[in-house]
């Protein structure tokens, strides 16, 4: 499955077991709600604002929990700065259509894929 973690695609597998591999308590896994997942993931945000970058199994981690709670596979997590609390933590969450993802794929594979193309093709759409 593709998920659009901020600036990056990642491909999601391994479900739940990796999860707990990335450092997430089984039982957290198990029961987390959406809103949940949306908070630790402002969480891992506000102590590493490029998390798809630095630390691409943990947001692998946290794409695969958002998406198991929800048809989500689209996010946008932006700390503001100073940012204080996770809660403070801006985003925007969607659901954009493989074809949209698998583009954005073929551009991030080939040294393409910028913000402005993100924008234009996700969030720019969506808002329209």
């Amino acid at each position: 499955m593709l998920f659009l973690f901020n600036d990056r695609i990642i491909t999601l597998s391994g479900g739940a077991n990796s999860s707990i591999a990335s450092g997430m308590p089984a039982r957290f896994v198990a029961r987390s709600k959406l809103n949940n997942a949306i908070l630790a993931v402002q969480t891992a945000i506000m102590e590493r604002p490029n998390l798809a970058g630095e630390a691409p199994e943990k947001a692998a981690a946290l794409a695969w929990l958002l998406a198991s709670r929800s048809s989500i596979n689209a996010v946008l997590f932006i700390p503001p700065a100073h940012c204080r609390r996770p809660q403070d933590v801006g985003y925007r969450l969607a659901t954009v259509d493989l074809a949209t993802l698998a583009g954005l794929k073929i551009r991030q594979d080939s040294g393409q894929l910028t913000p402005k193309v993100i924008n234009n093709a996700v969030w720019q759409s969506i808002a329209a």
